[in-house]
């Protein structure tokens, strides 16, 4: 099976989506679409190296290409107490040398700012998809936004992949698919998987991936365990400190447990009054750990309850039984899985959501969902999943 793009055979494709955990996850929706057009497609992926592990759980890469960078962005400070921040990734000229030397017959860019556009256009790959914004949009040979597309394709989206998935996914349109005749979005409608799109990542896969850090926790190997993870990059995404103490509580006379706490790196004195709340032999705090051994922990967890973040898009990729919290963001955009597995969402929508604010003086949205609402909701999801 073969895909084609403005007359070109496409053998091998590079999908970039240099930062941020979660949307790296969703975007694995777009590897599994090209995969399944064409099982002998040559896949490659780019990020920037602290992301690194997560690439590893992909199923179907043949390549990681790793960008070793400092780090960029208006939450540059929040991000920089991540203990994999110092990395075994390659340099600008680095990358670009790969690039060119992989010889990829189009590159998919996700991310599109003006890094990764010019990191595309330097590595001198024939055709390039990104996004229309500023004067980026002419390193790429074709842009694409969701807005253009015709109403048709725009409910295809929404129904097989919703929300932020369908933004991922909708960079695929200018592909053809030479056995069935059809153009991406109709063949992902007709000739496509078939279902909910979801992102799916590999398990840790052998117990002898157990954490040491469970262990330290008094959580041996088969054992059943909850996480919760209640950091976020940015304090409106978090849920009061005594929500979680009061949803502990009401886990540990339940009998739920033990509890795993994943603390965000750098925010753990933040949280550390939670250790308070679990009694001796049912769990504990989690000291900031690498992507990688995070995402064993969560591999293995019965469920999952998470704020808003990577964390919890790792959850759902992993196939956990997942609760999101959220607070100023679109669940719609950042949570399109409820039809997809074992998933919920809990949102408290005042007449300001959502406002995306990184500050709130009137925070009222995650204060306002009680630990009784997520209690409850994750009996729901533990049973169905």
């Amino acid at each position: 099976m073969t895909w084609t793009m403005g007359g070109r055979t496409l053998r091998s494709v590079l999908v970039t989506r240099l930062r941020y955990l979660g949307d790296i996850v969703m975007s694995t929706v777009v590897l599994e679409a090209l995969r399944a057009g064409d099982p002998g497609l040559r896949l490659g992926y780019l990020c920037e190296a602290v992301h690194g592990p997560v690439l590893e759980r992909i199923p179907g890469l043949d390549r990681i290409h790793l960008l070793d960078s400092r780090r960029r962005g208006a939450d540059a400070r929040a991000r920089d107490s991540h203990p994999d921040r110092v990395s075994a990734g390659t340099g600008t000229l680095g990358t670009v040398l790969a690039l060119r030397a992989a010889r990829y017959d189009l590159a998919c860019d996700l991310f599109f700012n003006p890094r990764s556009a010019w990191l595309l256009w330097s590595a001198g790959m024939p055709l390039r998809i990104g996004g229309s914004a500023g004067w980026r949009r002419r390193l790429y040979t074709h842009t694409v936004r969701p807005e253009d597309l015709s109403p048709t394709h725009r409910g295809i989206l929404r129904t097989l992949a919703p929300g932020g998935l369908g933004d991922h996914l909708c960079r695929l349109a200018p592909l053809h698919h030479v056995e069935t005749g059809l153009p991406f979005l109709d063949w992902l409608d007709q000739a496509g998987p078939g279902r909910p799109l979801r992102p799916r990542l590999r398990g840790s896969g052998s117990p002898d991936r157990h954490p040491a850090a469970l262990t330290a926790l008094g959580i041996s190997p088969g054992e059943d365990y909850l996480v919760l993870a209640p950091g976020a990059t940015w304090a409106t995404k978090e849920w009061p400190l005594d929500g979680w103490r009061e949803l502990i509580g009401l886990l540990v006379k339940a009998g739920r447990g033990p509890l795993a706490v994943v603390l965000p790196p750098g925010k753990e004195a933040v949280w550390a009054p939670l250790a308070g709340a679990i009694p001796s032999g049912f769990g504990g705090l989690l000291p900031g750990l690498p992507l990688g051994e995070v995402l064993d922990v969560i591999s293995g967890a019965t469920g999952v309850v998470s704020v808003d973040g990577g964390i919890m898009h790792a959850a759902v990729g992993l196939g956990r039984p997942t609760v999101g919290l959220f607070g100023p963001t679109d669940p719609g955009v950042w949570f399109p899985y409820e039809e997809a597995g074992p998933f919920r969402v809990l949102a408290v929508r005042p007449d300001c959501h959502p406002c995306n604010l990184h500050v709130c003086d009137r925070f009222v949205c995650l204060p306002e969902l009680t630990a009784g609402q997520v209690a409850r909701t994750l009996e729901q999801v533990l049973a169905a999943g």
